[in-house]
């Protein structure tokens, strides 16, 4: 009797995102099939891709189709692995549908989430982000990994992980082109001149910088900068310190995060909860623990008026 639970792999993304396409290439990595496990596959999506009955043959594979994710119920879920006793299971989850009840629930205690995996169509992602955001919330979300597909000369992969990040700061975010290379996020990519004496910080690109920054602290180590924010928090224990951010638009206008930098130097009297404002100082790496962060050390602060757009934006 199997006492470990059997791994679910889900795999998310739009229709012809490249999900089928990314999943018979993991039954074909050998690593994946190191242990010589069957694998049951649930289709909730069918796309111009198929899963041959020779391609399922030959992988050691089952399949079943749903038309919705609702029919997988934990009823359903425990009939199916008594019936094909998988040591693995992978489920392709339709594109409009939401994920989140399924993904949260409690699920038999045979099986368990190993990984949730989404493609997404670099060509056609902004026009997803523009007219269907809360769909993209739902594919991002509980994402593990994310593979931006089909990238070329045109794709900027500052605004494609920026929005990726303002949803999920956790997912593993990966650029492939036509053919399917890895290629990663150059410098070039960024709308702002990281050599500049003084890095001046634009309100559209205030997201763009802080999802690089909060990815790459090091980076930024002593490099002096500009940047406009509001004064969100108060740090109470210290005297000089306050936080600095602005809201990014996760899902919709009623569920944002706040993306925030920590700044010293400031003299609390002078300002207030609410109040804009533009600093220019040091940013310097600090390290507790596995936490890595900047802190900007102030030496100029003005007041500002408020954007035109309150929202991050990574475009």
């Amino acid at each position: 009797m199997r006492n470990e639970p059997i791994l679910i792999y889900g795999f998310t993304g739009f229709l012809d995102s490249g999900k089928t396409t990314f999943i018979k290439d993991t039954l074909e990595d050998p690593d994946f099939m190191a242990d010589g496990l069957s694998t049951l596959i649930l289709m909730i999506e069918e796309g111009e891709e198929e899963l041959s009955d020779d391609f399922l043959e030959e992988h050691n594979a089952a399949m079943e189709v749903f038309h919705s994710v609702t029919e997988l119920t934990n009823q359903k879920i425990q009939e199916l692995v008594d019936y094909y006793h998988p040591g693995q299971i992978i489920i392709e989850f339709n594109g409009m549908e939401p994920i989140t009840e399924f993904v949260t629930r409690d699920l038999p205690e045979c099986v368990a989430f190993a990984q949730v995996l989404t493609t997404i169509d670099a060509t056609t992602f902004g026009l997803y982000v523009a007219n269907m955001r809360s769909l993209v919330y739902e594919q991002c979300r509980f994402s593990d990994l994310v593979v931006f597909n089909r990238c070329d000369e045109n794709s900027r992969k500052s605004f494609l992980r920026g929005n990726v990040k303002a949803i999920n700061t956790q997912a593993q975010i990966v650029y492939e082109d036509i053919y399917g290379n890895v290629n990663q996020l150059m410098e070039d990519d960024l709308p702002f001149d990281l050599n500049a004496e003084v890095i001046d910080i634009k309100d559209e690109d205030y997201g763009l910088w802080y999802m690089d920054c909060a990815e790459n602290p090091r980076k930024y180590d002593e490099k002096k900068i500009r940047i406009k924010g509001m004064y969100c928090e108060e740090i109470k224990h210290l005297q000089q310190t306050i936080v600095l951010g602005r809201q990014a638009m996760v899902c919709c206008e009623d569920d944002t995060s706040m993306i925030a930098l920590t700044v010293t130097g400031i003299r609390k009297s002078e300002v207030k909860i609410g109040d804009w404002l533009t600093v220019e100082g040091t940013l310097r790496y600090l390290q507790d623990g596995d936490q890595e962060t900047v802190v900007l050390y102030a030496t100029g602060l003005w007041r500002a008026e408020a954007p035109l757009d309150p929202y991050v934006s990574f475009s």
